[in-house]
């Protein structure tokens, strides 16, 4: 079994940004506690010159050892591919007009790039992609995007973030996050727990599984989107693996991206739920999913 793809299923919380995956799972991992992010070092940008002399330089990797000493294997959710780079910046006015110079980790996690990133439309404590080609899920100037936007905090000063966010201390800084805990949300919404420490209130369409415990071999999923900030998508879903021996999803269902579905019938989103339409996954197979609103419908 691919353990390490199941293990962010299990996490419970689905989120849009595969990279951003690892930062969820520390919401339900028992005794986790929240701690003063280690601080590591910036790599620092090169000449010109010295990118020329690094052969290495901007060629495909798996690792830092695959790249010369001074650059680090850094993975592009623009390119959607790894790549050896050094920094590219220091400050905002080392970046192209429209962009803002943010901090990310390498691929090892041991070291920290700094990259132009597209200032964007999402607001603050709103879902973004903090490495993006697309306004529509950067931040919006003045915010840095660590799973939603905040703006810069003091991780020992409280009132350095507005009412309604806390200060999460992160090894790429500091950064106000939401939570509701404790807060009355508007009617018609909940509060629901999106990430560690992080709660939003919202909309929420199918089973409240963080109410209501999921079955034994269940785990309760959280669905959040960046053009749909309100509104979350909730479940209790059966992981799987296609490689395992026997049955391992009911028969209404099929084992996809190790989840089991519900199987449904083209123009039928009845049987899905409210919230959840039917949508093409193959030429012989349709599934139910989320209706969050997605680029192409805006």
């Amino acid at each position: 079994m691919n353990w390490r793809i199941l293990g962010t299923v299990l996490v419970g919380v689905l989120l849009p940004f595969p990279m951003l995956w690892l930062l969820a799972s520390a919401a339900l991992v028992p005794g986790w506690k929240p701690t003063h992010a280690q601080q590591r070092d910036v790599i620092p940008m090169l000449t010109p010159v010295e990118r020329q002399s690094a052969l290495t330089y901007g060629r495909d990797c798996e690792t830092d050892a695959d790249c010369d000493p001074r650059l680090r294997c850094f993975f592009s959710m623009v390119l959607h591919h790894s790549y050896c780079v050094d920094s590219r910046c220091m400050t905002d006015s080392q970046c192209p007009e429209g962009f803002t110079c943010q901090t990310y980790t390498s691929d090892s996690g041991k070291d920290l790039i700094n990259a132009c990133s597209l200032v964007g439309d999402r607001k603050e404590g709103e879902v973004c992609a903090g490495f993006t080609r697309e306004r529509q899920y950067g931040c919006e100037q003045g915010l840095r995007c660590h799973y939603r936007c905040g703006r810069p905090c003091q991780p020992d000063d409280p009132t350095s973030c507005p009412e309604g966010f806390f200060c999460q201390d992160l090894p790429t800084g500091a950064v106000c996050q939401p939570t509701c805990e404790g807060r009355t949300c508007p009617e018609g919404q909940q509060c629901v727990s999106v990430g560690p420490r992080i709660s939003v209130c919202a909309t929420v369409h199918g089973e409240n599984c963080q109410q209501t415990p999921c079955e034994r071999e269940q785990v309760c999923t959280v669905g959040d989107y960046p053009l749909s900030p309100d509104e979350v998508w909730m479940g209790c879903r059966q992981p799987c693996d296609t490689q395992a021996e026997g049955p391992f999803c009911p028969e209404d269902s099929v084992c996809d991206l190790y989840r089991c579905r519900k199987k449904c019938t083209p123009g039928d989103s009845a049987a899905c739920g409210p919230g959840f339409i039917c949508k093409h996954r193959t030429d012989e197979l349709w599934l139910c999913e989320s209706n969050h609103r997605t680029a192409s419908s805006d």
